[in-house]
C-alpha cells in the first residue's frame, strides 16, 4: 500500500520502519526535520509540509497519524483542504475517545473516512509487531485489513467496533496498565524495606518464571534492575502521567463503575511530585522500559 505517515517520534518511526520492511511506500512527514532525513535514510519519501503528503499520495489516500492527542485537531485542521471523498484518515495514537467519535462524525460530512487504532506496545512494538485496537466503519477496517495484519504480532489486531471503539478500548488498556505498574511497585517496595536484604533482581527474574503474576512488566523490571541496580540509580521516583489514567477513572465515574486501584494509581503519580519514592521509582523505570518515556531524577543545586 501507498500511506501517509505523519509524526515520526519513537513509535512512529519505529512503525514507518516496519511498514517499509513489509514492502508499503511511505510518504512521511514531521514537524521538525531531522526524523525526515531518517526515515529517508531507511527508504520512506519525506516531505517539508502537511500538503506535500496529500499531492504525493494516489487517490484515494490513506493517512496515518501518530502525533499527541492535544495536536490531531490541528493537523487534521491543516489536512482536510487537501484531501477529498474517499479518503481516509487513521489516528494510531492515544487519543480520548470522545475526540475521536466527534473526529469521525466531522470527517463522514466531507466523505472522508476515519479509524481510531489504540497501538499498545511501545516503541519495540512498533517495530517488531504491535497490538491494535480498531474502531470505526467496518468496511473500512476490513479495506485496510492487510495493514494491520503487517504493523501487529501475529492475531494482535481486531476490529472493536464504531468510532472511538479502539481508543476507549485502549483507554482502558492503560488504565489498567496503572493499576498494574503500581502494584509492582508497592510490592517491591515492601520487599526492599525488610528484613531480609532480599536480591530484588534475582526476584523479578524468579516471579517472571512460570509465576501467575509473569508479564511483559515484571521481565522490563528485571531489565531495569540489571541496567541500573537495585536502587535503581539515576531513575525519578516522581511519576508522570500523560492522560490515559485520568480519562479511564473519569469515564469509569460517569459509567458508576468502582475503578478503586486505577484511581488510586493515578492519585499516587499526581502526589508523587515532590514526594519522590522507591515505589515510584519502579514505576518510572517501568515507564522508560516499555515507552523510552524520559525518568531521569532531577538534579539539585
Amino acid at each position: 500500500m501507498q500511506i501517509g505517515y505523519i509524526g515520526l517520534g519513537k513509535m512512529g518511526f519505529a512503525q514507518v520502519e516496519r511498514l517499509l520492511e513489509y514492502g508499503h511506500k511511505v510518504i512521511a512527514w514531521n514537524r521538525s526535520e531531522g526524523p525526515r532525513r531518517e526515515a529517508e535514510r531507511i527508504g520512506a519519501e519525506s516531505v517539508e509540509t502537511l500538503a506535500d503528503v496529500c499531492t504525493r499520495l494516489k487517490t484515494p489516500r490513506l493517512i496515518w497519524l501518530m502525533v499527541p492527542h492535544a495536536v490531531v485537531d490541528d493537523v487534521l485542521k491543516e489536512l482536510i483542504p487537501h484531501l477529498q471523498k474517499g479518503d481516509t484518515v487513521i489516528d494510531g495514537g492515544n487519543s480520548f475517545y470522545k475526540d475521536s467519535m466527534r473526529r469521525a462524525r466531522e470527517l463522514l460530512k466531507k466523505g472522508i473516512h476515519f479509524l481510531d487504532v489504540g497501538t499498545s506496545g511501545g516503541p519495540y512494538g512498533a517495530r517488531h509487531g504491535a497490538c491494535l485496537m480498531i474502531g470505526g466503519e467496518k468496511k473500512i477496517y476490513e479495506k485496510y485489513e492487510k495493514l494491520f495484519k503487517d504493523l501487529a504480532l501475529l492475531d494482535g489486531y481486531a476490529y472493536m467496533g464504531s468510532a472511538g471503539a479502539g481508543h476507549f478500548v485502549k483507554m482502558v488498556h492503560n488504565g489498567i496498565e496503572y493499576g498494574m505498574m503500581q502494584a509492582i511497585g508497592e510490592g517491591f517496595d515492601v520487599m526492599k524495606r525488610s528484613n531480609f536484604k532480599l536480591p530484588l533482581l534475582k526476584i523479578a527474574g524468579l516471579y517472571n518464571r512460570g509465576s501467575v503474576i509473569e508479564s511483559k512488566l515484571v521481565g522490563w523490571l528485571a531489565k531495569a534492575y540489571k541496567e541500573k541496580g537495585e536502587n535503581l540509580k539515576g531513575i525519578s521516583g516522581e511519576v508522570a502521567h500523560s492522560g490515559e489514567g485520568l480519562w479511564t477513572v473519569q469515564t469509569a465515574k460517569d459509567l458508576r463503575v468502582p475503578v478503586r486501584v486505577i484511581e488510586d494509581s493515578l492519585k499516587f503519580r499526581v502526589k508523587s511530585k515532590g514526594n519522590p519514592s522507591y515505589t515510584g521509582q519502579v514505576v518510572s523505570a517501568l515507564r522508560n522500559q516499555f515507552g523510552g518515556h524520559s525518568v531521569s531524577r532531577k538534579k539539585t543545586s
